[in-house]
C-alpha cells in the first residue's frame, strides 16, 4: 500500500510514509492522485472500492483496513491477491 501511495506522490522511500498521516493534508495526495490511487488499488487487488468508503479512508493504515475488508468479502479478489503474493 505504501509503495502505491509513494509512487503517486513521488516519494523516494515508501517505508518512510507514516501510516496514520492524513493522505491529503500531510502526505500531499492531490485530487488527481487520489483518483489514480483508487484505480490502482482496484486494479492491484481485483476489487471495487465504494467511493464513500475510499473518501473516508484518509490514511495508509485506513486504506489497508478498507482493502483487506473488501478482499475478504470478495472471493475472486482473495484468490488473485493470493496468487500475486505467491508470484511476487
Amino acid at each position: 500500500m505504501r509503495a502505491i501511495v509513494a509512487r503517486l506522490v513521488r516519494a523516494e522511500h515508501p517505508e518512510a510514509l507514516p501510516g496514520n498521516a492524513d493522505l491529503f493534508k500531510t502526505i500531499g495526495v492531490s485530487l488527481p492522485a487520489a483518483l489514480d490511487l483508487l484505480v490502482s488499488l482496484e486494479e492491484e487487488f481485483g476489487i471495487s472500492i465504494p467511493d464513500s468508503a475510499f473518501i473516508e479512508a484518509r490514511t495508509v493504515t485506513a486504506l489497508v483496513v478498507l482493502v483487506t475488508e473488501i478482499v475478504r468479502r470478495t472471493p475472486r479478489a482473495f484468490e488473485a491477491t493470493s496468487r500475486a503474493m505467491i508470484a511476487g
